[in-house]
């Protein structure tokens, strides 16, 4: 591909990633309220947000692979999220307590961050606000609500391990249980390496179904879980 054919597409990309961002501000919009209830799963999250502004033919396509992550297709997704390391979940660094940690939100979020000159990705355009606040919410988990509870920052939950969740575009929000984390991608069910099929999150060892996410439970890892192994 050319420099003019590639900065078309560029162009194209930008211009695409505009209307969407558009469409979703007026749908949100329309219902009368900012908050952003968009699916946090890996479908979604690759067909709406990581394929159209990272999946370009020349950047992390299934064709080009560049640096062997690919975002165009929902296997490529989970591939390079797993294998790259992009979200860890299966590690002692758990990447869902702090999403703006995990490597995939660090390339979309600062300038140039391992210093070699590669710069912002994706490298046409930044990627709109509500999108990679989505990612982080898909990374965090599901939030599972405790019914009857307000609060607007995390000390305002008294239950251990309640998370105050306010949703993109509120000021205030209810006492979380985060659960699921990075659904579609948590971890890959065949056996190869360490893993075995299997993947920790926390200090549990799982197994890992189809649709790879973290199933049945194995055992409880009183030392520490990763890499698919109790420690």
């Amino acid at each position: 591909m050319n420099a003019h054919a590639i900065a078309r597409s560029c162009i194209v990309r930008a211009m695409a990633r505009f209307v969407w961002t558009a469409l979703v501000a007026s749908a949100i919009g329309a219902c009368g309220t900012n908050v952003d209830d968009r699916s946090l799963d890996a479908q979604f999250v690759t067909a709406a947000i990581l394929a159209p502004a990272c999946g370009a033919a020349e950047c992390h396509s299934t064709f080009v692979q560049k640096k062997t992550d690919v975002f165009d297709t929902v296997a490529g997704m989970r591939e390079s999220v797993i294998k790259n390391g992009l979200v860890l979940i299966d590690s002692l660094q758990f990447d869902p307590l702090d999403p703006d940690s995990a490597q995939l939100i660090v390339w979309l979020t600062k300038n140039d961050p391992l210093g070699k000159g590669i710069g912002r990705m994706p490298i046409d355009a930044p990627m709109p606000f509500e999108d990679i606040s989505l990612l982080k919410e898909w990374i965090r988990g599901v939030p599972s609500i405790r019914q009857g509870t307000t609060c607007a920052t995390n000390t305002d939950c008294t239950t251990p391990g309640d998370t105050c969740h306010i949703p993109l575009g509120s000021t205030s929000g209810q006492c979380v249980i985060y659960e699921n984390p990075a659904r579609g991608a948590q971890c890959d069910p065949r056996s190869k390496g360490l893993t075995h099929g299997q993947a920790c999150i926390y200090d549990k060892l799982y197994g890992c179904g189809p649709d790879w996410n973290a199933t049945a439970l194995i055992q409880q890892c009183p030392n520490g879980c990763t890499q698919g192994a109790c420690l």
